[in-house]
């Protein structure tokens, strides 16, 4: 992914926790010689101290699953939110950008015991099960259906051996423009609009 320096974000802390909060990746191969993409939930875990990896699952029915085997590298991508940045709010300049944020996990990828896989839906479903007003757990699941279920999937795990970040937030805006963008998300009311802003002015704040 191209990244200008000042888009760049190093910071592993901030990098882990919008992969955390942006879980719904899309995960690319070559297949048959062609990109090839599924979007799905994919679980930042810390398998030890200091060490991350990547976890989800796919329906064995998914031509994807086939490259499980082979050995290539992975691209998971991980993005939102987003933003247009109309230049009628620059006090000069007249061209308008997009304002976003992603991040690029490139890794191996290994195939999960039933035992690991269990463990990884046990896991997600926890997470997400969390803010309902009945929870379901995996324990909850007939053990035939459970069964049936796994059989059509595949767990996997997939290493962090390079991520590439663009944390493109108006950076080399000047102070007068920079607030006038933050003002005008604000105002829009769109969602991924205003934590756009509010992540603007942290970063400003910060003298980021």
């Amino acid at each position: 992914m191209y990244t200008p320096k000042y888009y760049q974000e190093n910071d592993w802390a901030t990098v882990s926790g919008f992969i955390r909060r942006h879980s719904f990746a899309l995960l690319m191969s070559i297949h048959d010689g062609v990109p090839f993409g599924t979007h799905l939930p994919v679980e930042l875990e810390e398998k030890e101290p200091g060490a991350f990896l990547l976890r989800g699952h796919i329906a064995n029915d998914n031509p994807q699953s086939e490259d499980f085997k082979s050995g290539q590298t992975f691209l998971a991508v991980f993005t939102d939110p987003h933003a247009y940045i109309s230049s009628s709010w620059y006090e000069k300049e007249k061209i308008p950008t997009w304002n976003y944020i992603a991040v690029h996990v490139y890794g191996q990828l290994r195939i999960l015991t039933e035992a690991e896989l269990v463990d990884s839906l046990t896991k997600l479903m926890d997470k997400y099960e969390a803010a309902s007003a009945c929870p379901v757990h995996i324990s909850d699941i007939p053990e035939k259906s459970l069964h049936n279920n796994l059989r059509a999937i595949t767990g996997f795990e997939m290493t962090l051996d390079r991520i590439e970040t663009r944390f493109k937030l108006s950076q080399n805006r000047n102070d007068r423009d920079h607030a006038e963008i933050i003002k005008q998300l604000r105002a829009s009311g769109d969602t991924q609009a205003v934590e756009i802003a509010e992540e603007m002015a942290k970063r400003r704040q910060a003298g980021q």
